[in-house]
């Protein structure tokens, strides 16, 4: 998971570019939180659950589709499109973005997690995040003065710039067409 800074100068950043989209900041900020927030505090909640894995699996992709389906899933509340943005920031980080840098992490058994201390204060500065409504989540907002292994700053806040440039709208007509699309693969 890119770490909670990330995902907050993610939600900075999209309400920053679709201001009239988002009417209730915090909410938004809650949505963008709690897939990785719930798992945290509850171990008994795997993150495959609460970022909609196939069969409450996940390995690295979050299947928005099954998300966008889930009955108690609102997209008119502001919580469920932070929700859904942080979902696409996941699969877009691991499976576009820093794919190359993931498979490395993976083959040497190793995590972002010092990178993200790492790249915090940088990201927290440039996107103006600063401590949330939860103490869990401030706890990850420490920073080291090191250089990150597997993460590029000027790379990462690319990312951030570009993944925030489609609108929520835009994203899910983006699934429905690969749901559909894969649905074709399959019948033939």
């Amino acid at each position: 998971m890119p770490g909670f800074v990330i995902h907050l100068a993610v939600a900075k950043e999209y309400m920053q570019k679709h201001k009239d989209e988002i009417k209730n900041e915090e909410e938004f900020m809650r949505g963008i939180l709690e897939p990785d927030l719930i798992s945290d505090l509850n171990k008994n909640i795997s993150k495959g659950k609460t970022h909609y894995g196939k069969n409450g699996v996940r390995k690295i992709k979050s299947y928005l589709d099954l998300f966008l389906a889930d009955p108690k899933v609102d997209m008119s509340k502001d919580y469920y499109k932070g929700y859904f943005v942080h979902l696409v920031t996941d699969n877009e980080f691991y499976l576009n973005y820093f794919k190359d840098e993931t498979l490395d992490m993976i083959s040497k058994n190793d995590s972002y997690y010092h990178d993200y201390d790492c790249l915090n204060k940088i990201l927290m500065e440039k996107f103006k995040v600063g401590k949330t409504y939860n103490e869990n989540v401030d706890k990850f907002m420490n920073y080291l003065d090191e250089e990150p292994e597997y993460l590029n700053e000027e790379k990462v806040v690319d990312f951030i710039e570009e993944v925030t440039n489609e609108s929520i709208e835009e994203r899910i007509e983006d699934v429905k067409i690969e749901s559909l699309e894969e649905k074709i693969k399959k019948a033939n």
